[in-house]
């Protein structure tokens, strides 16, 4: 248990940027004088190099440690927060997305492997939801000291005085990382390399995840464009849209968690699917700024539901055996997906129109749901949470 306090301490701190860094960096690039092909290639950058990244680096945990990759995902976001600080061209800046696509494909991939090393069948999902409310908390405040700086202009260069206070909760984090988190690679001793690769239903589960995050990537980056276009142009309302789901995002995933250990993780998930699916469905009907606000909220919640079940998920397909190199592939999985589904959602957008991107959206989802629980099989079952719970 000290080591899951350790664990969200880290995370806490080192989320601080990522809503303001995710939210302002391509402003921030165009105003020291990025070009908007130079921004493309910045983002390229990152893609690429989390996809390099992610099988290495659960090979590497399973053989050299957990540690190792988390203390190397915090150092590399500390390099990005440094070179925010001292650098605003091209190069800096271009540096700064490659160290973000290492820092994440280290960091995520460690703590998602500790968390399964720490956690058993009966809390494993609850385990994800807290360290997830822990990243959202650190993300929540993070961004409203950025947001609370930069747009007040509180000194003569606001944006440089943030990325202080990032590189400061940074080596915060940092400093857990390395004396308070502990290794945990020898609670889970037992590997065996062939049955990862050779295992249909993990391959079919990778699958599923990537089209899984291809669907959900669709209209991420057209979302903002659509409430502009459709809903409203006030950016102080485009906020409000937000901040519900942020703070149910505080406390949340940790009950959702429980309830996907408590029940079938698969079904959890599939009805998290389904829910998404028929919530895009009803976007293009909701007109009214307080109804879209409802229905931002709900997907939210949806997609909460989902978060800890699918983690959870990648260990009780492949067995108990196998962590690292699984997250590894699963990231890996995600990553391409991510990548594939933005194109085609802008494609959609522009030829057909705003709604049916959505539309089209929420029958995937619904499709994705059916495949999800009849397709998925797991290695562990619900039986033993009862015995497991007692001892």
């Amino acid at each position: 248990m000290n080591n899951l306090k350790a664990l969200k301490k880290t995370v806490y701190y080192i989320s601080f940027p990522f809503s303001l860094i995710g939210f302002l960096f391509p402003v921030y690039a165009h105003s020291v004088g990025v070009s908007v092909m130079e921004l493309g290639l910045i983002y390229s950058a990152f893609s690429l190099f989390t996809i390099l990244m992610r099988p290495a680096v659960g090979l590497l945990i399973d053989r050299k440690g957990r540690k190792l990759g988390l203390v190397l995902g915090l150092f590399f976001y500390t390099l990005v927060n440094i070179f925010l600080l001292i650098g605003n061209d091209f190069k800096y800046l271009l540096a700064v997305r490659i160290f973000q696509g290492i820092a994440s494909s280290f960091l995520w991939i460690s703590v998602d492997t500790i968390i399964s090393d720490i956690s058993h069948e009966g809390n494993r999902s609850k385990n994800f939801g807290l360290i997830d409310e822990s990243t959202n908390r650190g993300d929540i405040l993070g961004a409203f000291i950025g947001f609370t700086i930069i747009f007040n202009n509180l000194f003569n260069n606001s944006f440089k005085v943030v990325f202080f206070i990032y590189l400061i909760t940074s080596l915060i984090s940092l400093f857990y990382g390395i004396f308070k988190v502990e290794e945990t690679v020898s609670l889970k001793k037992s590997y065996v390399e062939e049955i990862i690769d050779n295992n249909k239903d993990f391959n079919i589960f990778l699958i599923l995840m990537g089209l899984l995050a291809f669907i959900s990537s669709l209209t991420g980056h057209i979302y903002l464009v659509y409430v502009k276009e459709n809903i409203t142009s006030e950016l102080y309302l485009i906020t409000y849209l937000f901040i519900p789901g942020a703070i149910l995002s505080t406390f949340l995933p940790k009950r959702f968690g429980k309830l996907s250990d408590r029940y079938d993780r698969r079904k959890i998930l599939s009805l998290g699917i389904l829910m998404l699916g028929i919530l895009y469905l009803f976007i293009s009907t909701a007109k009214k700024y307080y109804q879209f606000m409802l229905i931002t909220i709900l997907i939210t919640i949806a997609s909460m539901l989902c978060g800890p079940a699918e983690s959870s998920l990648v260990i009780d397909v492949v067995g108990e055996n196998q962590r690292g190199k699984s997250y590894g592939k699963y990231k890996l999985a995600l990553g391409i997906g991510g990548i594939l589904g933005p194109i085609l959602g802008a494609l959609i957008y522009e030829e057909l129109g705003s709604s049916w991107v959505f539309l089209i959206k929420g029958l995937m989802l619904i499709i994705m749901s059916i495949l999800t629980f009849k397709l998925i099989h797991v290695r562990t079952g619900l039986k033993d949470i009862k015995n497991v719970r007692e001892t």
